[in-house]
């Protein structure tokens, strides 16, 4: 899983330069455990809704593509983006990459517009 978990975390490197204004800034981290790859993603706070996109789209395609790459060696994966504890406002516990509630009957589209349908 070594090899293969460097490779995938080169190509969310690559991806996610490619989306951000500012590609210096990008940081990639990876990390295994047992089976388990964990790739975290370090952005500048301008750039972070590039890499989430419209409704959290692409960075939900991002970690598609992530754990079917590493499931190919048996093994499961896990993207994150890093939110700095500096920037979030005192007492707010949400991540910055968490996702509306699906609503199964409308294909992934979030509850709340399933219900104004």
């Amino acid at each position: 899983m070594t090899e293969r978990s460097g490779q995938i975390a080169d190509y969310v490197q690559y991806v996610v330069e490619q989306l951000v204004e500012n590609a210096d800034a990008v940081n990639v981290t990876e990390q295994v455990e047992n089976d388990e790859l964990f790739v975290d993603i370090e952005v500048e706070p301008t750039d972070r809704g590039r890499v989430i996109g419209k409704n959290g789209r692409l960075i939900r395609s991002l970690r598609v593509v992530v754990r079917a790459a590493a499931g190919r060696d048996g093994s499961t994966a896990m993207v994150e983006i890093v939110e700095d504890d500096e920037e979030r406002p005192e007492g707010d516990t949400s991540n910055a990459s968490s996702e509306a509630p699906r609503d199964p009957a409308n294909e992934g589209a979030p509850a709340e517009a399933a219900q104004n349908a």
